[in-house]
């Protein structure tokens, strides 16, 4: 799904700060190429070796940067996050602050922001609730706290959003199957059944972006060690 203008990634093949302060850590800049799907953009930069990457503007869920924008910079967030690629980006939350826990699976934002911010980020200071959400972000966080993946028929959800208890989802109606396909890489609300859609963003399975919709877990890489982390 292509984005309304270009996304610019800052990338480093390290993800700890005070080694990418060393002269060799120079980093590159790279412009994600419209035709590119926010997985292909994931993979490509792992392959490469980056292992940190910082987003040229802020996710504002607020709309003010328009749906498709919202949607590619949060998808590609969640692909970034699901190889374990250090992501440096800005988010306003908008009106329901508490929507944070539905995103509390990808890697925590630099700094959340307060709308009128979204224009000057590098001006912009989080106010104290900001820093409280923040901090319960960062301290909450690992990979895999909300994955998906797929078997012979069916999608397998496990989500431990929600206070750290385990919910976990097997999804193999071929209309779900579909949905979560055409979710995947972000589409037109109407393209997946009403009842359908709104079954997952009930769930927080799904996000909605004015007439745009996307997938919010992520496709597990990795089986971590101890496994009862998911």
């Amino acid at each position: 799904m292509p984005t309304t203008t270009p996304l610019a990634l800052t990338t480093w093949r390290d993800h700890d700060e005070e080694v990418l302060q060393l002269p060799v850590m120079s980093p590159v800049v790279t412009v994600v190429a419209e035709s590119a799907t926010p997985a292909e953009t994931a993979a490509a930069l792992y392959g490469k070796g980056v292992r940190r990457v910082a987003l040229d503007r802020p996710a504002d869920l607020t709309g003010a940067t328009g749906a498709r924008a919202i949607v590619s910079t949060m998808l590609l967030t969640g692909e970034l996050t699901s190889w374990g690629i250090v992501v440096d980006w800005d988010v306003a939350l908008g009106a329901d602050p508490e929507i944070w826990r539905s995103f509390s699976h990808l890697h925590p934002p630099r700094r959340i922001l307060d709308a009128q911010d979204t224009k000057d980020i590098k001006n912009s200071n989080d106010s104290n609730d900001a820093q409280d959400i923040r901090q319960e972000w960062r301290s909450t966080f690992y990979v895999g706290k909300c994955v998906y993946r797929r078997g012979p028929g069916f999608i397998q959800v496990r989500d431990r959003r929600a206070g750290g208890s385990l919910a976990r989802y097997t999804l193999d109606d071929p209309a779900y199957l579909e949905a979560v396909d055409r979710l995947s890489a972000g589409c037109p609300a109407d393209e997946v059944p009403s009842g359908v859609l709104d079954h997952l963003v009930g769930e927080s399975l799904a996000g909605r972006a004015g007439r745009l919709a996307w997938w919010l877990p992520y496709r597990v890489r990795r089986w971590p060690w101890p496994s009862f982390a998911v």
